[in-house]
């Protein structure tokens, strides 16, 4: 831990110092250059008590800005970095190059995570790494509205990646593929495009330009990981497909309750992983989460089925964000009652549906012309076109 400093910094790193020497270290007593004195205080600090701790503090804030920035670039211990982070006015500057060294501890990277700087969280979540490790960093990246939409995308997007890799090594019939990357025969090396997003020019051009080369996600990692790195952590009723056919009606609804409360018990970024790789069942459960992630989520499923997404759309409760998910896949629009079911829902942008409705027959057309369920613009178009077509 302390292999690079200097043998006489390491003499005070020593256990059974006095009382009064811990002291004079903390105050900055001691003939050490800053960037060691500062891990030599935060060592005691961790250890002492409040004196200690106050002395500790107030010598760290006496030390120049740029001595602080140089430090958190570089290879120090984790306990280093939160005493400054918790004790030092840090820029926004010294939070992205705090954000990107390695040795930062999960709890202060979730710290980090709660922060209000879309720049920031877009950098954070491009760590998959660290994502991929800690659960929870997912769950506060995910629900933090200050999170770009583009960021919380690419999230759901990289996760799907996974899903379909889990599902395809474990034989579990795959649905749809529209949305993944389309060089499927070679997956991992999709998923491990980490390029920062151009709408990250909110950072500094040192950070965007400084990044480790390793920063992210290390080429190797998706190819190594287990098969069902994500699918273990889930219970197995939610993923085997459940045969119903010849259930009694109690039984169901009963086991209906059961898988409703196991997944209501989950947090946001288990639900996400659920629905990109559970049954049908979950499905149906997660297509109403109050959390539009988890909503989209279960969307973008590979598991997903044409006569799901045809119920979706003709949902009235879906929101507009996922008839735009589902109207971007030039798959499902292929589907005649999938675009009858778009210009039919009252949610779907007028442009979207007057674009769909030169696409319908001439039935659907009279339906739509006179149904009170439209909005008037697509009513009086559809009426428009009959007329054209006579």
């Amino acid at each position: 831990m302390f292999e690079n400093l200097s043998e006489s910094a390491k003499l005070y790193l020593k256990e059974g110092l006095s009382p009064k020497l811990v002291t004079g270290v903390v105050k900055g007593l001691i003939p050490l250059e800053p960037k060691e004195l500062i891990i030599v205080i935060a060592y005691h600090y961790n250890r002492g008590g409040d004196h200690i701790k106050e002395d500790a503090v107030s010598t760290l804030k006496s030390i120049p800005q740029n001595v602080i920035e140089g430090l958190i670039t570089e290879n120090v211990p984790d306990f280093v970095l939160g005493f400054i982070a918790h004790n030092y006015q840090l820029t926004h500057h010294d939070l992205y190059l705090l954000a990107i060294n390695k040795n930062l501890s999960d709890e202060l990277f979730i710290e980090l995570a709660n922060k209000d700087d879309p720049s920031l969280l877009e950098l954070l979540a491009k760590n998959q790494v660290r994502i991929l490790k800690n659960d929870n960093i997912l769950d506060v990246l995910i629900n933090n509205p200050h999170l770009p939409k583009v960021s919380r995308d690419q999230l759901v997007e990289f996760f799907a990646g996974l899903a379909y890799k889990e599902l395809k090594n474990k034989n579990i019939k795959i649905e749809q593929e529209s949305f993944l990357p389309s060089e499927k025969e070679d997956l991992p090396s999709q998923i491990n495009k980490s390029e920062l997003p151009s709408s990250l020019a909110g950072l500094p051009e040192d950070i965007r330009t400084g990044l480790p080369a390793d920063f992210g996600l290390p080429a190797d990692l998706i190819r190594n990981l287990p098969a069902d790195f994500m699918m273990h952590e889930l219970p197995s009723d939610l993923i085997t497909e459940q045969d119903t056919e010849h259930q009694e009606e109690t039984e169901t609804d009963a086991k209906s309750v059961t898988l409703y409360q196991k997944v209501q018990q989950m947090n946001v970024s288990q639900k996400i992983k659920l629905a990109l790789l559970g049954n049908k069942e979950v499905r149906n459960i997660l297509i109403k989460d109050s959390n539009r992630i988890v909503v989209e989520s279960v969307i973008k499923s590979p598991r997903i089925t044409d006569g799901e997404v045809i119920s979706i759309v003709n949902s009235r409760s879906i929101s507009e964000d996922v008839l735009r998910l589902i109207s971007g896949n030039k798959e499902w629009l292929k589907n005649y009652r999938v675009r009858q079911a778009l210009v039919s829902n009252p949610k779907t942008p007028i442009t979207l549906a007057l674009k769909l409705l030169d696409t319908l027959n001439k039935q659907d057309l009279k339906n739509l012309s006179s149904s009170k369920n439209v909005s008037s613009t697509v009513a009086v178009t559809a009426k428009k076109r009959l007329g054209e077509n006579k």
